[in-house]
């Protein structure tokens, strides 16, 4: 059948129903595609401008309203690093001795996770890592001991928590496991 006949003597109705359906497609891949991307941003950007690149965001221990993040556990203590490795690599730096569990994770632009350390990993040493992008290539002067990670894009975020049983009881540790991430842009 010739395609020209073909369309025109398809009912008008039918035609738009295909439309709606073609533009609902390609609406809903569109967002699905563009949520990750928009969270990524909105937990980037929510620190004050002045305050960026200053170190990590040390937000209070989660209670019953924290809803930053959805569903926050109460047993966590976070500490959140935006980075942006477009230009120059990312040192991170923590030393944490907490009496239980605590790991650092690194999320690409999209949410995708792609390192994890935790206390088990690390076996009690400190953690050094250089963050590099996937266009920026390796360090030049990398600082002795230092593990290098290649970031799948140019900017992401670190999130690292510690397990809190007794926060009152334990504040003091968990704190100090906490105050001890540092990032730096390296260079």
């Amino acid at each position: 059948m010739n395609l020209l006949r073909y369309l025109r003597i398809r009912n008008p109705w039918y035609c738009r129903l295909e439309v709606l359906a073609a533009v609902a497609l390609l609406t809903h891949v569109l967002v699905v595609w563009a949520i990750p991307y928009v969270i990524m941003a909105a937990l980037s950007a929510s620190r004050p401008a002045e305050e960026r690149g200053t170190g990590p965001l040390l937000p209070p221990m989660t209670d019953a309203t924290s809803r930053r993040v959805v569903m926050p556990s109460p047993d966590l203590l976070y500490a959140l690093c935006p980075f942006d490795v477009r230009q120059q690599p990312f040192r991170i730096q923590a030393d944490p001795h907490p009496p239980g569990y605590w790991s650092i994770a690194l999320y690409a632009a999209n949410s995708d996770n792609f390192f994890v350390l935790n206390d088990r990993q690390a076996a009690g040493a400190p953690v050094d890592l250089v963050l590099v992008g996937p266009e920026t290539g390796k360090a030049s002067a990398l600082p002795a001991g230092a593990k290098v990670v290649t970031a799948p894009s140019g900017r992401g975020l670190l999130l690292m928590r510690v397990l809190v049983g007794d926060y009152a009881a334990e504040r003091e540790a968990v704190e100090a496991a906490r105050r001890s991430l540092r990032c730096t842009p390296l260079g």
